[in-house]
């Protein structure tokens, strides 16, 4: 599955959360909640717990669009 669309919406009123995501994959399915949040290791993306990845090297590609797109959408080093 591909993301179709990807939306973040800068988050500003929580210390580790950084964005908070809505995705879409091949424009059916709509995953809401997705969160960057800011570690002591860098920024990760959080899943909703309701989200199960069978396949992990998808859910790592899934996690590395994201943060690419955060990453150059809100100028972040």
């Amino acid at each position: 599955m591909e993301i179709t669309d990807l939306q973040i919406i800068p988050c500003q009123n929580h210390p580790l959360c950084r964005a908070v995501c809505k995705a879409t994959l091949d424009h059916t399915l709509t995953i809401d909640a997705i969160c960057i949040m800011e570690r002591k290791k860098g920024i990760t993306v959080k899943f909703p717990e309701s989200v199960t990845f069978t396949d992990a090297e998808k859910q790592k590609d899934m996690s590395n669009r994201i943060l690419a797109t955060f990453v150059i959408n809100h100028c972040v080093e």
